[in-house]
């Protein structure tokens, strides 16, 4: 494989890099000044709730949407009490001794583009692209905050909807295409969104004792004749991701339509060469079904995840070597055949030349080498040459709209159903307290 070295100064700071940094601008940029749209606070503890019965419940509560969502609940002050009685008494023996201070809650958010979940009003008029709703979980906590953009400082900032979680959110990505949204919780349960559609693609547990670390989306790929190609097509409700785990065990997550999802296992935890754990992963976007793996040891492989095997290493020239293993600083192209990794020179040979000579930056060409250039340019296959049974023929455009009316006649159609019984209830409510008061 071709290496050219080029020789750079950079920064002290090692981080990734996945994105193609070759961006052309043409004509003049100019950028507009920040404007402050609002100021999110994490929501407060749940407490009990001040309501005497449940008709107070369905009496003040505006909408139905909200309640049993986490937030409008029915839980006495006594309840909450016996709860923490009975925690402590079932662990004492481990709340006894000496705990350090809780960390400082931090908040990790996305921007999403309007979709079915996240709908915009029809007075409000946005060009395509543009985010509507921020999506906002804090650590620790068990709820996925989603807020509309489309408010002032001046609106009351509650949230539009609240996604609760049977454990806390420890790590949370959303796709680069904005369709897809992975929601993982400490206790290994992984929650597969398909924004675009509007529902969840399923949910995945991993083996026992996992917990995730990272998430990383590949782009979608198929299987033709033992290997891996992207459809030329548009692709919906199919997506597959590599997850990282906290004991250095890398797995596959895959997901289509209503078939339900899969998990299966890319790298095992290494036991008894610790030296080879796995510490960063990245996606190769110009060489289908492949990532990136990079060992504590400085070992950087390409991967691929179908047939389980490693296809080659990048090594860099002696006496040159990956510069800080555990978080690699490194460009995967999006849309060429090449990657950059950063190295560094080993102590032996430092102080032979200046500063810059020691950070260098080597430029991989896929190209160059006979097996990755028949991946990388035949890594497409046209709608003719797929099989009927794993992409089905796409149906007239008249079709197409047909079932589309109809999915959003229904879906209007049950949201007035619901708040005309939930008015019912509400005033149902009303004469009864009313009642209750006369007697």
């Amino acid at each position: 494989m071709t290496l050219f070295c080029i020789l750079c100064c950079l920064i002290s700071s090692a981080f990734s890099l996945q994105q193609d940094v070759s961006i052309n601008f043409k004509g003049d940029v100019k950028l507009s000044l920040p404007v402050h749209v609002m100021k999110i606070k994490p929501p407060r503890a749940i407490t009990g709730t001040s309501f005497k019965s449940p008709l107070e419940v369905f009496a003040k509560i505006e909408g139905c949407y909200g309640l049993g969502s986490g937030q409008n609940h029915f839980i006495k002050d006594s309840q909450w009490e016996q709860q923490a009685a009975l925690f402590n008494a079932t662990y004492k023996k481990y709340l006894d001794g000496d705990w350090e201070e809780e960390p400082h809650s931090l908040a990790t958010f996305h921007f999403l583009l309007p979709s079915c979940i996240t709908t915009v009003p029809t007075e409000v008029k946005m060009p395509s692209g543009v985010p509507c709703v921020l999506g906002v979980h804090w650590t620790g906590r068990h709820n996925f905050f989603l807020y509309s953009l489309n408010k002032t400082l001046k609106d009351k900032l509650d949230p539009e909807g609240v996604w609760p979680c049977a454990a806390p959110i420890a790590v949370s990505q959303l796709s680069d295409c904005g369709s897809y949204l992975v929601l993982a919780c400490e206790d290994g349960v992984l929650t597969l969104w398909d924004l675009a559609e509007g529902f969840p693609l399923g949910v995945v547990d991993l083996p026992e004792g996992c917990s995730c670390q990272s998430i990383h989306f590949l782009k979608y790929f198929l299987v033709h004749e033992g290997r891996n190609v992207y459809p030329e097509g548009p692709v919906k409700s199919q997506m597959a991701c590599a997850v990282l785990c906290t004991d250095a065990s890398l797995h596959l997550v895959t997901a289509r339509g209503a078939q339900g999802p899969a998990v299966s296992v890319l790298v095992e935890r290494p036991v008894k060469h610790p030296e080879e754990a796995v510490c960063a992963v990245a996606p190769v976007p110009t060489l289908p079904g492949t990532v990136l793996t990079f060992s504590r040891a400085g070992a950087v492989h390409l991967l691929d995840v179908t047939h389980l095997h490693i296809v080659c290493a990048f090594e860099l020239p002696r006496p040159y070597r990956l510069a800080e293993p555990r978080r690699p600083l490194f460009v995967a192209s999006r849309h060429h055949p090449y990657l950059l990794l950063r190295g560094q020179m080993d102590q032996d040979h430092e102080g032979t030349g200046s500063d810059d000579a020691q950070s260098s930056v080597f430029y991989f060409h896929f190209e160059s080498y006979p097996l990755l250039e028949r991946i990388s340019r035949s890594c497409k296959i046209s709608q003719a040459d797929l099989d009927a049974a794993c992409f089905p023929q796409a149906l007239p455009l008249e079709k197409r709209c047909e079932n589309f009316l109809r999915k959003r006649f229904q879906k209007l159609e049950n949201k007035v159903k619901e708040q005309e019984h939930w008015t019912r209830l509400r005033r149902y409510s009303l004469l009864l307290q009313k009642e209750a008061i006369k007697k």
